[in-house]
């Protein structure tokens, strides 16, 4: 269904043009109804046959009429167009309005067909997928659900045109396909275009939202570790020992980060274990215990799944100031970082401590024309405190700096 977006000049026009309408049917009306038929000759009926006004008259009275119809007509024109011209700009917006509003939509739809029976609603906390899972040579290991991941933040730690990426071409070794048509898929670059300013539309607009969304990852993530550690607390006693726990973990930096590395909210969105620590997406401990299958190798925190394996952190940045910036910043499409000089791939590392949605918007600025991110403060998913927390558990817990 078409949007379409109302305007003051739109309105005009189809008056004027429901006017001009009319005035022509009334027109043709009363000709028809003054016309008479044919009663004599030809040199009577013919109008340049028959005697005309004088000289006299038409020197003073049809002259002067149609001198006054022609200044009529001037200063219409004279009006008419520079008020046409000054409402040119707010033409123009309401296209631009009305093309996104179009995008949007369409991007709906794209979204609500192919992209929300693994990640549910944009704005909700992710889903799960089956998934069969096969080593490096496509042999069976198990069937299990991977846990898709919430896109309500997505544009707070990607920009658009790493979107645009994983879009494309998917994410290798995960149920995440292609679907743009660089990578196989059969998005068009239009179709993906809309996809993004769908999800753009519908990012959380509040970073103390984001912020709290993050926290309840937090909460959720010690609930689960201490409801399997001790499956008899009620509800009450645990939410009391939850409390009590996460305030002893803030206190402590590497806990901290730890904790921060692993949180769990919306599908390991604000975390780091999703890519970095092999299963985790999948909880294959979880399914190794549950099901016995000694197929599929144990969660190594930080031993590299889609991600690389951290243990070479202290290799890759020097310092932790160096090694919190790039966790701030994320990688860029080309953009070389660490000392070994990676950066390919279309950004695949995300920005948590700053939004950089607009970064990369090129061509597609269409999507973030509203400045995304100075809507939004220009603030990340975590805090420079949260952050540096992380940077230390990983300096000197999985990469066993001393």
């Amino acid at each position: 269904m078409l949007i379409l977006a109302a305007s003051t000049q739109r309105t005009i026009g189809l008056v004027l043009a429901a006017i001009a309408i009319s005035g022509f049917i009334l027109y043709w009306v009363f000709n028809w109804f003054q016309g008479r038929a044919e009663t004599g000759s030809e040199v009577e009926l013919a109008v340049n046959r028959k005697p005309y006004h004088s000289d006299e008259v038409l020197e003073t009275k049809k002259l002067d009429s149609s001198l006054f119809a022609g200044l009529f007509c001037l200063v219409v024109i004279g009006i008419a167009l520079p008020l046409y011209w000054m409402g040119e700009p707010g033409r123009h917006e309401g296209l631009v309005e009305e093309n996104d509003e179009v995008a949007v939509h369409r991007g709906e739809e794209l979204y609500e067909e192919r992209c929300a029976s693994c990640h549910g609603t944009v704005s909700g906390p992710g889903g799960s997928v089956p998934y069969t899972l096969t080593d490096d040579n496509g042999l069976f290991l198990g069937n299990l659900n991977w846990k898709a991941p919430s896109l309500a933040t997505v544009l707070y730690r990607y920009s658009t045109d790493e979107v645009e990426y994983v879009l494309n071409y998917g994410r290798p070794n995960t149920p995440m396909p292609a679907w743009g048509a660089p990578g196989g898929g059969p998005f068009t670059t239009q179709e993906i275009d809309e996809v993004i300013a769908y999800l753009a539309h519908e990012q959380v607009a509040d970073i103390d939202e984001v912020r709290q969304r993050v926290d309840d990852g937090l909460v959720a993530t010690v609930r689960q570790r201490l409801t399997a550690a001790d499956p008899s607390l009620d509800p009450d006693a645990l939410e009391v020992a939850v409390a009590s726990r996460l305030e002893s973990i803030k206190a402590d930096p590497t806990e901290y980060g730890e904790l921060l590395f692993n949180n769990e909210g919306d599908n390991g969105v604000y975390g780091c274990a999703r890519c970095h620590t092999p299963g985790w997406s999948y909880d294959a401990d979880d399914v190794r215990s549950r099901e016995g299958n000694m197929l599929i190798s144990p969660e190594e925190p930080g031993g590299g799944g889609f991600g690389p394996n951290l243990s070479e952190t202290i290799r890759q940045f020097d310092t932790a100031q160096d090694h919190e910036t790039f966790v701030n910043l994320g990688s860029q499409n080309g953009v070389a970082y660490g000392n070994f000089g990676q950066g390919d791939g279309g950004g695949q590392m995300p920005a948590f401590g700053l939004c950089v949605a607009d970064r990369d918007a090129g061509e597609r600025d269409f999507i973030t024309r509203d400045a995304f991110c100075d809507n939004r403060g220009g603030e990340g998913v975590l805090t420079n405190e949260q952050v540096a927390a992380i940077v230390a558990y990983e300096r000197e817990v999985l990469a066993g700096e001393n």
